[in-house]
């Protein structure tokens, strides 16, 4: 935007015609009414000012003088005042007015419209190039207030060295870094005095290479402040543009590196030995990651036994349910066979019941190695000489397994003894040879082992076991089927050739004596079955149950109460006494059995075990409250070894599925145990 030209021209039309005039060739203008109003205007940017000589002799120049004397540095405000010619010199009044204005031009009137255009062009291309060094001198100022603060805010010192001289100006953060507070002075003199008697030369070869080959200076050295601490500064600096006739000149910046070069030094100190540190980290972090693998794997292996065991367990519970359904069914049958026997004349029918029989005797086994692999089963445990037991075997395993097949025994337990059943461990012993037989096709070689061992692995308790070993030089089993081949009815064998309950039954009868079953098996060459089982004294052995003999006492009229919640089961039982002279009244339930004592007041309670509500235990300890003496015959095929374990001591077990003699037999042992209580 143009700079408006003040007019002051108070006589008749003289401002309006001047500004007419400049408004002609494109200048703006703007008349004042009196030099107070154009003093007043002056701070408004204006490019010049027209005035008449009159107008000054008005008065009130000192404001005006004022505003002049006052301008910056960069202004110098021009003026063209019009004056009258005079015959003589002007009064020293009016010299002074017009000397004291400074920047005027003088013309006379009367003046051409030319004249005062040019002195017009002329005055306001003098102020404009006035303002366009007041914005370069601001500019600079403002740049030179961003390059102060941006110094201060990276911790730098500014620095301008007169290389001729040897003057040195300084910032204050400059001085700081060798440690001169703001008002103390630093020379070039107090600098080298104060460099580390070790880095002078470097510092002064620095800047005389610099000087010499106009290269910037760059330079790290130490130096000892006032006070005698040492510090690291980096100082680096620049020649100035050399011009003819003007001194040559340094400027630069310092920067305080002591925290950077103690750092520095730590880390040299650290590298030094790093080589064996990290050989100590990767040796320990080898060591940390094999402990970790090792630990992985155990956990991994604890998993897979916990869900290998749960499984097995709740599969054991599944056919431990199943054999206690089997065993009533069975004992229904096998007691009316047995009745049918005993009260048949026609040998027709005693032949169809024989017949009867013999399957209900396979059945039998087969619910024995469900109960067996379900560790429901009650053995009889004692101590047994494994080697012995096995010897004896010897012409039985050459028997069933058949000349096609070589056994041989290895047995260096000698006359240690293992805590089992004796005929358990003779049947897991012949399951497993005749899966070895098996798993050969055409025949070879089945190993049979001892040995006593004391390693300890998941499943034993920590003791010696006595460990038989059964191997073959089979075909073997994939090991995605090794964890698979304990289960029930699991088998690799084809349709019709096998149960698939051997090597449940042996896994049963092993967990069930405290030890464990372990399998090694590789495709091509064999597997390898371990019985373990923890090595007991001989004279560490369990009570065995008493063989009944064959014949069947009769009753002397004894009352007998019977409870079992299997009406086929309870109906045999309730039909048996009966014909063997009992007195006999009966219950489907605990709580209606305990119901009936006060009125029935029996002698003999008959109980099955495993009853909804209330079990056989449960009942047996009740019932005996009320009737302190009460006789007790518990009646089981699938029972908690534990809880048959706390009453076998005081109560009598018969076993499911059992013979009219079997029942005969129990009941007067019962009967006998509860005379004989009474009588003591």
């Amino acid at each position: 935007m143009p700079k408006p030209i003040l007019i002051l021209a108070p006589r008749g039309r003289d401002a309006t015609v001047i500004a007419e005039t400049l408004a002609h060739v494109g200048h703006a203008s703007q008349i004042c009414g009196d030099l107070g109003g154009l003093t007043q205007a002056l701070g408004d940017e204006a490019g010049a000012a027209i005035l008449t000589e009159e107008a000054l002799a008005q008065g009130a120049t000192d404001a005006l003088t004022d505003w002049l004397a006052q301008q910056p540095t960069w202004s110098d405000f021009p003026f063209i005042v019009l004056v009258t010619k005079q015959p003589g010199k002007r009064t020293q009044a009016d010299a002074e007015r017009l000397r004291a204005i400074g920047n005027v031009v003088l013309l006379e009137r009367p003046i051409n419209a030319e004249t005062l255009v040019s002195a017009a062009h002329s005055a306001v291309r003098a102020r404009h190039r006035q303002y366009g060094a007041r914005d370069h001198l601001l500019a600079q100022t403002k740049a030179e207030e961003q390059l102060r603060f941006a110094l201060e805010a990276g911790k730098l010192g500014a620095w301008d060295l007169d290389l001729d001289s040897g003057a040195l100006i300084t910032s204050t953060v400059a001085r700081a870094h060798f440690g001169h507070s703001p008002d103390q002075p630093l020379t070039l003199a107090s600098i080298e005095a104060a460099v580390h008697p070790e880095d002078m030369a470097l510092r002064a070869g620095a800047l005389n290479a610099s000087i010499a080959r106009a290269e910037d200076y760059d330079v790290e050295y130490r130096i000892f402040w006032p006070d005698g601490a040492l510090h690291w500064v980096q100082v680096r600096g620049r020649l100035n543009r050399i011009q003819p006739g003007k001194p040559r000149r340094m400027s630069g910046i310092s920067l305080d590196i002591t925290a950077r070069k103690t750092a520095e030094a730590q880390l040299r100190l650290l590298n030094e030995t790093l080589e064996q540190r990290i050989a100590d980290s990767v040796g320990e972090l080898q060591r940390a990651n094999e402990r970790l693998l090792a630990e992985i794997s155990e956990r991994e292996q604890a998993q897979a036994a916990l869900v290998q065991a749960q499984k097995m367990d709740a599969i054991g519970q599944l056919t431990g349910g199943i054999a206690h359904d089997f065993n009533n069914l069975l004992t229904a049958i096998v007691g009316n066979i047995d009745m049918i026997e005993r009260r048949s004349d026609d040998e027709r029918v005693k032949r169809m019941a024989a017949n009867a029989r013999e399957g209900v005797e396979r059945a039998t086994k087969l619910t024995a190695q469900l109960l067996a692999f379900s560790r429901s089963q009650q053995l009889d445990l004692q101590p047994v000489e494994v080697d012995a037991l096995i010897t004896g075997m010897h012409d039985l395993l050459t028997r069933t397994l058949g000349h096609t097949v070589e056994v041989r025994m290895a047995l260096s337990a000698g006359t240690a003894r293992a805590k089992a059943d004796a005929n358990q461990l003779e049947l897991a012993v012949l399951n497993l040879a005749i899966n070895a037989r098996d798993a050969m096709g055409d025949g070879g070689t089945v190993n049979i082992s001892s040995r006593i061992s004391d390693e300890w692995h998941e499943g034993l308790q920590p003791s010696d076991h006595v460990v038989i070993a059964v191997s073959d030089t089979g075909h073997g089993i994939p090991e995605d089927l090794l964890q698979k081949v304990f289960d029930p009815f699991f088998t690799t064998k084809s349709v019709g050739k096998g149960t698939g309950l051997g090597l449940s039954q042996v896994y049963g009868i092993a967990t069930q004596s405290g030890g464990a079953v372990r399998i090694d098996s590789t495709v091509g060459v064999g597997s390898k079955i371990e019985i373990w089982l923890p090595i007991t004294e001989a004279d560490d052995r369990v009570r065995p149950s008493d063989i009944p003999p064959d014949e069947a006492p009769l009753s002397a009229g004894e009352r007998v109460l019977v409870i079992d919640d299997d009406p086929s089961v309870r109906r045999f039982l309730v039909q048996c006494l009966r014909s063997l002279g009992y007195r006999v009244t009966e219950a489907a339930s605990g709580q209606d059995g305990l119901a009936r004592l006060v009125e029935d007041r029996p002698d003999l309670m008959v109980v099955d075990f495993a009853m909804p509500g209330m079990d056989g235990a449960q009942v047996a300890r009740r019932a005996r409250q009320v009737i302190p003496g009460l006789g007790m015959l518990l009646i089981t095929g699938y029972a908690d070894a534990s809880a048959i374990r706390e009453l076998v001591d005081s109560e009598a077990v018969l076993r499911k599925p059992f013979k009219v003699s079997d029942l005969a037999v129990a009941v007067r042992k019962a009967l006998g145990e509860r005379i004989g209580t009474m009588g003591a």
